[in-house]
């Protein structure tokens, strides 16, 4: 059996839990790069690590606008350009990533922890589009989605990973600017 805590040790170790929740709080307030996402929600990223992530398709494009404001609606659109009907896996397929300063992406969003993507199809026929239409702010994503990481002025993309059949390793994405 362990001997009780003393005073001094209870008291450091309540102090180092305090400083690890201060500091996920000031990475919020301060935009860090670091992810934090609320309880209960965890980083998409393991959806990414096979996927070619491209900037053009000759079936589908992709579009947002090239900047947004703080505070300010993005609106994206994934359209259906080929004669043929497309396959896809949803809308609920896309993430947004913030170039970091080490010119790595990282992902802005997550997803309840026991979240499981659905196997369902949804076939955009030519001409039909996806569209998304959301504030990145906290609760504003549309489906399962929450911010984990703060929107500030940078360099974003936003990435459409739905597509099934032939092209199920590829993720299409499109530039933005978060600005003042």
């Amino acid at each position: 059996m362990s001997p009780p805590l003393s005073r001094r040790r209870l008291l450091a170790l309540g102090g180092s839990a305090g400083t690890i929740s201060l500091a996920g709080c000031l990475d919020s307030i301060t935009g860090s790069e670091q992810e934090v996402c609320s309880s209960g929600y965890r980083d998409v990223g393991e959806v990414f690590t096979k996927r070619s992530i491209v900037d053009y398709l000759r079936y589908a494009s992709l579009t947002v606008p090239q900047s947004i404001a703080s505070g300010e609606q993005l609106v994206a659109t994934l359209t259906n350009e080929s004669t043929d009907p497309l396959t896809t896996l949803g809308k609920p397929r896309y993430m947004i990533q913030r170039l970091s300063p080490d010119g790595m992406w990282r992902n802005t969003i997550g997803v309840p922890n026991e979240y499981e993507w659905s196997p369902s199809q949804r076939v955009l026929e030519p001409g039909e589009e996806f569209r998304w239409e959301m504030t990145l702010s906290v609760s504003e994503f549309s489906g399962p989605f929450e911010r984990c990481t703060i929107h500030t002025p940078a360099t974003y993309r936003f990435i459409y990973w739905g597509f099934s059949e032939h092209d199920a390793g590829i993720a299409l994405a499109a530039p933005f600017e978060v600005v003042e």
